[in-house]
């Protein structure tokens, strides 16, 4: 889901499949209702109601558009939601509130170009390039424009249209969060920014992230369908027949529930899946444990002190709720990897549209790899991310960024 601070602003969305986690029975069936949604939009003649937009991997993130309380035109970062708000009318303010701050050029460039586009409210999104980080490079052979402006490199082939539009702007920006409110501090967000109704300039290069498919090659077949609709039946199954309130003990067991998703980047870090239920919980105790041993090593009191024996009895609860509750804890781990696979399914037919080239570069060079992934759009107001953390967050956690 879409996580907003006390300001109501994006901070933070959850994995589809983490919803299982973060809010146990209830989350496993908002989530099936996320893959049902993406389903009935990638099905022949299907429900299309479902937005989704895509995941650009920009950096840094761009809040910009009409101030409410004066009516003038502004930039900044996240920082304009801060308690004390960062934002830039003029360039001698961008230069007052972000003094030495390495995004402070890009402000001002944001202020000189993002203007002319006639921006109504406020909205956020994500810098791809300036003019000086777009390159030319021969990729396998082939001409492209490239720019990297987070962890994926971009490219678009030469002599395209999009490539022309791209060699002549100063900047390029996608949007892909709306705030309303009657003032900054006020706002609250929903996804989704639609473009169209902007001045059109030559020197920005402008894109909202919703999800396009103008080929039809993002189409389920009639096999691929039946195979997502028959999983997602299989896994709701499972949830009826698991009782809602064991289901949540487990979920929301105080360390399982603070310490699991720690451990899970861990393994994303590995190149690892949650993989086998008995070697998930295993590990997983094996790193819980390790946090406390850490812990107690840095107590002033030693391993014999209160604070020690708290962690110890810690480590012994944490043993005992997975025996009481081993096949409840199966099945919320089965739940799990059952919808992260159905989310996999569906990421693959989402990204056969065809669009910009992506690649990550390694000490090899250039290598292929798919957008950063896809965002959920919930018709209440929701948001979860739609992304191969196999792929793009291992990738996020290892490659040097330069910007």
């Amino acid at each position: 889901m879409l996580i907003e601070s006390k300001e109501g602003k994006n901070v933070h969305m959850t994995h589809l499949e983490d919803l299982v986690l973060d809010d146990g029975h209830t989350g496993a069936g908002e989530a099936l209702a996320y893959l049902e949604g993406v389903r009935g939009m990638l099905d022949q003649g299907g429900d299309r109601s479902q937005q989704v937009t895509v995941k650009w991997d920009g950096a840094p993130a761009i809040v910009c558009g009409t101030d409410p309380e004066s009516g003038k035109f502004f930039v900044g970062t996240k920082s304009v939601f801060g308690k004390t708000p960062k934002l830039g009318r003029t360039h001698e303010e961008i230069d007052d509130v972000y003094g030495d701050s390495p995004v402070k050029d890009k402000l001002h460039l944001c202020l000189d170009e993002l203007s002319k586009l006639g921006i109504k409210g406020i909205v956020q999104g994500d810098m791809m390039f300036t003019k000086d980080s777009v390159k030319e490079e021969k990729i396998d052979g082939d001409e492209y424009l490239t720019f990297r402006p987070n962890t994926i490199t971009y490219a678009v082939r030469t002599g395209t249209e999009m490539a022309k539009r791209i060699s002549a702007a100063n900047l390029g920006i996608v949007f892909h969060t709306a705030y309303e409110g009657d003032s900054i501090a006020d706002a609250s967000a929903s996804f989704g920014v639609d473009v169209s109704g902007y001045n059109k300039t030559s020197s920005v290069w402008v894109d909202d992230a919703f999800y396009k498919d103008l080929t039809g090659s993002a189409t389920l077949s009639d096999k691929q369908n039946n195979i997502v609709s028959r999983g997602i039946a299989q896994v709701r199954n499972t949830l009826d027949s698991t009782d809602s309130d064991k289901f949540d003990t487990v979920t929301q067991q105080p360390d399982f529930k603070k310490f699991v998703q720690p451990y899970i980047n861990n393994l994303v870090r590995q190149d690892r899946s949650v993989g086998d239920s008995n070697t998930f919980i295993k590990g997983f105790q094996q790193f819980f444990q390790g946090k406390m041993q850490s812990e107690i090593s840095k107590l002033k009191g030693g391993p014999d002190s209160p604070a020690a024996q708290n962690r110890l009895q810690k480590i012994a609860d944490l043993e005992n709720s997975f025996i009481e509750n081993k096949d409840t804890l199966f099945s919320v781990l089965t739940v799990y990897k059952q919808i992260n696979n159905l989310k996999l399914m569906l990421i693959k037919k989402l990204n056969t549209v065809e669009g910009m080239n992506t690649f990550v570069r390694t000490d090899k060079g250039y290598e292929v790899t798919n957008p950063e992934g896809y965002v959920a759009v919930g018709k209440s107001g929701g948001a979860v991310k739609f992304n191969d953390r196999l792929e793009f967050n291992r990738n996020n956690f290892v490659i040097k960024k330069e910007w």
